[in-house]
């Protein structure tokens, strides 16, 4: 038998003012199996998130969209897509839809795991941890769900027995398909037409325990 547990690594600058960048934390995480017989600890997964301080940025008055423009290419289509153009608060339609409160926003990158750990639900259980953990204040939490082919895996320099073979157009739809319906579990939900899903914190989530049950 084993364990699992997630741990998280983070880092912040303790010059403040330095950059608009300083409003953006980001999260670093391994998922470990414990050996429950001999203690034997053993990586078999990677998380990645990043969480956006606008209430920090606001109080401070650092424009939102200062912050993720200087993050990431990424951030700036994610303003675009949630925030209000020149404000701090999420769109209107996003709130009215969701019913969501607070105005941080959660993003989580990738959840990775080693094939010999695949089909355990490690995944769902790493992302609940996870909100559970860093999430707290947050309105929602967002995703591109998509499955990271071999060169997602080699640009994170993971062991080259976690590589993915290369499949084909057909696999990686259906393998798409597999994926948001795996999420959906969870609670996350399409953001319009976009290829992002969100998980309105305000919500109940399902619990570990309830996660782990059978699909009907």
């Amino acid at each position: 038998m084993a364990s699992f547990d997630i741990v998280l690594r983070t880092q912040g600058s303790l010059h403040p003012g330095s950059s608009p960048t300083e409003f953006v934390s980001e999260y670093a995480g391994l998922i470990r199996s414990t050996d429950d017989e001999t203690g034997v600890v053993t990586n078999v997964g990677r998380v990645a998130a990043r969480r956006v301080h606008a209430e920090r940025a606001c109080d401070a008055g650092e424009w939102l969209y200062d912050v993720c423009d200087a993050h990431s290419a990424e951030l700036h289509d994610l303003h675009g897509l949630v925030y209000e153009p020149d404000g701090y608060d999420f769109k209107a339609p996003l709130v009215r839809r969701f019913e969501t409160t607070g105005c941080d926003l959660l993003v989580l990158d990738y959840v990775i795991l080693s094939p010999k750990w695949r089909g355990l639900r490690l995944g769902l259980l790493a992302v609940r941890k996870l909100v559970d953990l860093i999430g707290g204040g947050c309105g929602f939490v967002v995703s591109e769900l998509a499955p990271l082919l071999a060169e997602g895996y080699e640009a994170l320099r993971v062991p080259a027995t976690w590589l993915p073979p290369l499949p084909s157009d057909e696999v990686i739809r259906d393998a798409t398909v597999r994926l948001r319906r795996y999420y959906r579990r969870m609670g996350f939900r399409r953001l319009g037409r976009t290829r992002y899903y969100a998980l309105p914190l305000n919500q109940v989530t399902p619990t570990a325990e309830e996660l782990l049950q059978p699909e009907l």
